[in-house]
């Protein structure tokens, strides 16, 4: 069994479309462990429902809780960090807290955005540059983890009419599409609407019709062909950029 560490920005990151692969991993028994960097407070969904971004953080914070339960995570840690504004912290800072919780699950894979951040909101690009930087550091200094680094993606469009600001990996990029049984796609949809705040963007967008086919993954520095089905399949004992070795 494997340990696997995603670090998103936001509350529903993890189950606006990679929680199917989650449900899979808690189901085969890895250990699943998320750690999401802010309460997501500062939603335009606050004004909808006329509430302050203080209780909207309060609120979003309980949601995760629930989405915890129907996941069945091994951890769950929700950070306060300013929704909206990772890229005016220090890099250095933002690395030194995700530090402390990568170090505490010693993670054998690390999952969270790819580079174009697949929304472009600007917490997934900062998330994105900030984890690939400390995964290298730590495997520099002679860690044993990550052996791999993630990044959960979509693959190119076929025509089923995805929303204009959502962006896909190249095919080629594309290193493990992860398929799941009715079940686990069943516990994914029972975590989504853990976010009853988000109802009318779930209703609307239909957020995991997007990994009806398999939840895509990009990796850091390998390559796979055939594509693999399982995030923690063929983990190599020394990840490609430990200097170390």
């Amino acid at each position: 069994m494997a340990t696997l560490l995603y670090v998103f920005p936001h509350p529903d990151d993890e189950s606006f479309g990679p929680a199917p692969a989650l449900a899979r991993q808690r189901r085969e028994g890895h250990d699943v462990h998320l750690l999401t960097l802010t309460r997501g407070e500062a939603t335009s969904q606050r004004e909808r429902l006329g509430v302050s971004k203080e209780e909207m953080g309060r609120i979003r914070f309980q949601e995760m809780q629930n989405v915890a339960r129907k996941l069945d995570l091994s951890s769950l840690r929700v950070l306060d960090l300013p929704d909206g504004e990772l890229d005016t912290l220090d890099p250095r800072r933002l690395s030194q807290i995700i530090k402390k919780h990568v170090r505490r699950t010693a993670p054998d894979v690390m999952v969270t955005y790819p580079v174009h951040g697949v929304s472009g909101h600007p917490d997934h690009l900062v998330s994105h540059a900030v984890v690939k930087h400390l995964a290298c550091s730590l495997r520099a200094r002679g860690l044993p983890y990550p052996k791999r680094l993630a990044f959960f993606t979509l693959p190119p469009a076929d025509g089923s009419g995805r929303p204009d600001h959502l962006q896909a990996s190249a095919d080629e990029k594309i290193d493990c599409i992860t398929t799941f049984s009715k079940n686990d796609l069943d516990t994914a949809q029972a975590a989504l609407h853990c976010y009853e705040t988000y109802m009318p963007v779930i209703e609307e967008h239909q957020p995991l019709a997007e990994v009806e086919s398999g939840v895509a993954f990009e990796f850091f520095g390998e390559h796979h062909r055939p594509r693999l089905d399982d995030l923690t399949a063929d983990l190599p004992e020394i990840a490609w950029w430990d200097e170390s070795a």
